[in-house]
């Protein structure tokens, strides 16, 4: 049996979800087709670093034909035209991972302002149709309230994946936290969805439950740095997300403290 959060085992979840035969969409698709109420699977992910892993991910993918979204950063170590475009070219769909109201400090024109030029200096590149907050979980700010004063459809996007989708008929299912039940761990990466009959913490626990449930679509995020190829990558992602964890929990502390921060 392969280690969790490895390469290998993702493998397994994508002969899983190719084995369903049941539509497989990125974000955009599942909008474009009306958010269908029956068995579908959403891939996304976030990339938030290491983009040699969001590469290989989705090179796996793309052999079992499968094609998800993936949110990329703007900073230096994601935002890189070429390999960008390769992801684009392989036929997954690509959206812009905006986290510019935490890195303005709250400042909503500031924060538009970065949010344009940066989607611009996607859109140089490749179309971006859909765009997914990062959750910034250590700054007191979330990058959703940028849209309680602006639309970002006025930007000629179609969604924004936490606002635009209707989580209260689906499944969703994320990795942050280093499990597929995150609880205290897990800040920001929440929405309102169906609760499983039983708890989904491994992926052999999500495989499981995938071939056993054909009644609602489930959304899938999965941040490809935290799938690692071999065991050295795999410890220092373990250690790495273990102490991320503890920081998480002193926040999620704080917060509860002061009820006026938003998680």
């Amino acid at each position: 049996m392969s280690l969790d959060f490895t390469l290998e085992k993702y493998a397994q979840l994508c002969e899983t979800i190719r084995r369903l035969s049941c539509p497989v969409m990125t974000v955009k698709k599942f909008l474009g087709a009306g958010q269908p109420q029956n068995f579908v699977v959403v891939l996304r992910h976030d990339v938030d670093r290491a983009l040699p892993s969001a590469i290989r991910m989705a090179n796996l993918e793309a052999a079992y034909g499968i094609y998800a979204t993936y949110y990329m950063r703007t900073t230096r170590a994601v935002f890189r035209p070429l390999e960008i475009r390769h992801l684009s070219q392989l036929g997954h769909e690509i959206g812009y991972h905006y986290e510019v109201l935490a890195r303005a400090k709250g400042d909503t024109q500031q924060a538009i302002a970065m949010f344009e030029g940066e989607l611009e200096q996607f859109r140089q590149i490749v179309p971006v149709d859909t765009i997914s907050m990062h959750g910034s979980p250590l700054t007191p700010w979330d990058n959703l309230d940028l849209w309680r004063t602006y639309d970002f459809k006025d930007y000629g996007l179609m969604g924004e994946a936490y606002l635009s989708i209707n989580y209260s008929n689906l499944y969703y299912f994320t990795d942050t936290g280093r499990t597929w039940d995150a609880g205290r761990y897990n800040l920001r990466d929440r929405a309102a969805s169906l609760k499983p009959s039983r708890k989904v913490i491994t992926t052999d626990d999500l495989i499981s439950f995938l071939a056993e449930t054909c009644d609602s679509p489930v959304i899938i995020n999965a941040h490809p740095n935290r799938w690692a190829t071999n065991w050295f990558a795999w410890g220092i992602g373990t250690v790495s997300d273990w102490t991320i964890n503890q920081v998480k929990w002193v926040v999620s502390l704080i917060h509860q403290r002061h009820p006026g921060v938003r998680e």
